[in-house]
């Protein structure tokens, strides 16, 4: 009927040869001629990703795309209670990623084709050039015995804890919070990365992770394709952590220079 499927084919394509567009205002552009149109709930999600890749003409090759099917993957392996070949598995640390854009951010053919670009080339612009150096907090994850690192906070995985209270629908509420809900997790879930190849290649549900180190082997966490329950109650599909107990939690900080006018960030 044109309903879901051909509207939706419509609206990629406007997308793509329109870049100020977006999906939701391109759906109302098309209800002009056809009000009918109404695209299902999985093909606008599908849409607001290609939105958010910029519309490229190789989609399957973006990371973004492949982080989208590498997360259904996971569900279709979960629901099937076995782990996903090792070659749907995705190493965060191997991607060359263009990562999502955050709120308010301004994709690239915006940045070089908008107003700013044609202000500089014009020379409207009179404000010389300021450098600034900001600094990025991070954390790096070292494995206790050998001081190997296992990763960084770039590439954890974020869960909000949950309130300890809430978990006991069928227990007496409690006037005073739990004593645990303020310590940190005793987990912390990252995105599957290159050193666990072996171990994740294996196409068991469920494991232990040992550090890298030939020469330490000491083991640091476990993985469960299936979902694992962090100390904090949270469920985290699929879990793959290190125990803050096995690492060092290193601080560090990282600088980062951010041009105000022309010129690289």
């Amino acid at each position: 009927m044109g309903k879901s499927r051909s509207a939706t084919l419509l609206l990629a394509h406007h997308l793509s040869t329109h870049p100020a567009a977006d999906p939701t205002t391109a759906l109302m552009l098309l209800r002009q001629g056809r009000p009918m149109a109404e695209p299902n709930p999985g093909f606008m999600d599908q849409l607001h990703l290609y939105h958010r890749m910029c519309c490229p003409a190789k989609v399957a090759a973006h990371p973004l795309y492949q982080r989208w099917c590498y997360k259904r993957v996971v569900k279709r392996s979960k629901a099937a209670a076995q782990a996903p070949g090792s070659e749907l598995i995705v190493f965060e640390d191997e991607t060359e990623g263009t990562p999502a854009l955050e709120e308010g951010e301004k994709p690239e053919w915006e940045i070089k084709g908008g107003e700013e670009v044609a202000k500089r080339a014009e020379g409207e612009e009179e404000e010389e050039e300021e450098e600034e150096e900001e600094e990025e907090e991070e954390e790096e994850y070292r494995c206790r015995r050998c001081r190997t690192q296992l990763g960084d906070s770039t590439y954890l995985v974020p869960h909000t804890p949950r309130n300890a209270n809430a978990n006991s629908n069928n227990k007496k509420k409690r006037t005073t919070p739990s004593p645990t809900t303020s310590q940190p997790c005793a987990h912390l879930f990252l995105h599957p990365l290159s050193w666990m190849r072996p171990v994740l290649s294996r196409g068991e549900l469920d494991g232990r992770l040992e550090c890298p180190n030939a020469r330490c082997g000491q083991n640091v966490g476990k993985y469960a394709w299936q979902g694992m329950r962090c100390s904090c109650g949270e469920w985290v599909v699929p879990g793959i952590s290190v125990a803050r107990g096995k690492v060092d939690v290193i601080a560090v900080s990282r600088r980062k220079k951010a041009v105000t006018a022309e010129g690289e960030v």
